[in-house]
């Protein structure tokens, strides 16, 4: 029932996640609808929604104490094309070399009410498919090439 709460809570967009992280990462979207590519309709649009703040809370964990960030994701053009299955109705994600993840977002770092830093940021990963999942660590969980940029980009910028 709390997950679901959360949920919800991330979907409307206050940024709750861990008790910890909600205080310290705040994730807001523009408009979902226009993405080049975050699901197939409304429905899983919202769920990668929830999923996608859920990640993104996790970049807490590399912010020195007492910093907050505050991000704004642009667009999102997930790993692989959705493709009609042979004879079906259904749709399932192909990964192809020329279909790589692409994330986009502005951040706001802050630190007592001040600005730190603030940027607009476009991840893109072209070799994806080079390393192996098992490489990513996050293997059979939502986002894992995403995931992948986003942990690689908290490392440089958030350095502990």
């Amino acid at each position: 029932m709390r997950r679901l709460f959360v949920a919800s809570a991330l979907l409307l967009g206050l940024g709750l996640g861990s008790v910890q992280a909600a205080d310290r990462v705040q994730v807001s979207y523009a408009n979902v609808d226009m993405f080049a590519d975050f699901g197939d309709g409304r429905w899983e649009r919202e769920r990668n929604q929830v999923s996608f703040a859920e990640m993104l809370q996790l970049l807490a964990e590399r912010l020195p104490p007492g910093q907050e960030l505050k991000v704004r994701v642009v667009d999102v053009n997930l790993a692989g094309e959705l493709d009609w299955l042979r004879g079906r109705t259904d749709r399932i994600r192909v990964l192809r070399d020329v279909s790589w993840p692409i994330v986009e977002f502005e951040y706001e770092l802050v630190e007592g009410g001040k600005t730190l830093k603030a940027e607009k940021v476009r991840l893109s990963d072209m070799a994806y498919l080079q390393s192996s999942i098992w490489q990513a660590g996050h293997s059979g969980e939502s986002f894992t090439y995403e995931r992948r940029m986003l942990e690689r980009w908290a490392r440089q910028s958030f350095a502990k």
